[in-house]
Parts: structure tokens; C-alpha cells; sequence
């Protein structure tokens, strides 16, 4: 006895199909997912905007067009962030933090390095090499006369 498979199709087919039907006939509604929504700590603001409205009149054959505003309240949903989203942005904040770390790190480098520069160009080295000079012959000019007078 061989199986028929044109049977066994439309069999196949027609339970396949009615599943379909029934998981959309009987899904998740718009109203599971808005509660959800909320439970998450979704919010929804209702904000009034001014839109620009524009009309064509036809006066005395000719087409004028009119500008008039008209204030609309316009629901904006406030979405929270997901895990992903708050992950990335602490780790923005770490690497931030990092890189004022090490940019103060090298400022302070650069700081101190300026520092001994100038100090360096500052300390009259010249005043002292003919200070130092002057102080020598006079030591050796002192000795020199009380070496003669002993």
C-alpha cells in the first residue's frame, strides 16, 4: 500500500495553516505591549507644539495662500535606555575619566618642566661665576698678607 502524499500535504498544509491563524488571532494585543511599556518606565509626555498651517483661496480669480499657526498636542515618548545603551555610556564615562587622568598627568609634565627651564634660565649664572671669581682673590689676597705678617 503506498501512502498518498497529496493527502498528506493538504493535511500538513491545513494544520500549519490554522496554527498560523490562531497564534495571530490570538497574540499579544497593542494593550500587553503598552503596559509593558509602562512597566518598564516608559513615559509618554504630551507636549504642545505650534504648526504651520497653509490654505489657497481663490479672491477675485486670483490664488492668495494663507500662513496660520495652530498649537497641536503632540504625545513624545520617552524611551528608557536599554542595559546596552547604560554599559556603553559608563563606559564613556570610564574612559573619559581615564583620559582627563592622563592628560592632567601630562599637563603637570609640561608644568614642571617649564618650571625647571625657567628656573634654569633664571639663576644668573654669570652673577655667581664673577661673584665666586672675586671671592677667591680676596681669600687668596687675605691669606697671602697674613702669611707675610706671621
Amino acid at each position: 500500500m503506498k501512502p498518498n502524499y497529496n493527502k498528506i500535504s493538504i493535511v500538513v498544509f491545513g494544520i500549519v495553516y490554522v496554527a498560523f491563524v490562531i497564534f495571530f488571532l490570538y497574540g499579544c494585543s497593542a494593550q500587553y505591549h503598552f503596559t509593558k511599556f509602562i512597566n518598564k518606565g516608559g513615559k509618554i509626555d504630551t507636549t504642545q507644539r505650534v504648526i504651520e498651517v497653509s490654505k489657497t483661496i481663490k479672491v477675485n480669480g486670483k490664488d492668495s495662500i494663507i500662513f496660520f499657526e495652530t498649537p497641536v498636542k503632540c504625545p513624545e515618548i520617552q524611551i528608557p535606555p536599554t542595559r546596552t545603551e547604560i554599559r556603553y555610556k559608563y563606559k564613556l564615562q570610564r574612559d573619559s575619566i581615564k583620559t582627563v587622568r592622563y592628560v592632567t598627568k601630562w599637563k603637570t609634565k609640561e608644568v614642571v618642566k617649564t618650571k625647571r627651564i625657567e628656573t634654569k634660565s633664571k639663576s644668573n649664572w654669570l652673577f655667581w661665576l664673577v661673584a665666586g671669581i672675586v671671592a677667591a682673590v680676596l681669600v687668596r689676597f687675605v691669606f697671602k698678607n697674613l702669611l707675610k705678617k706671621l
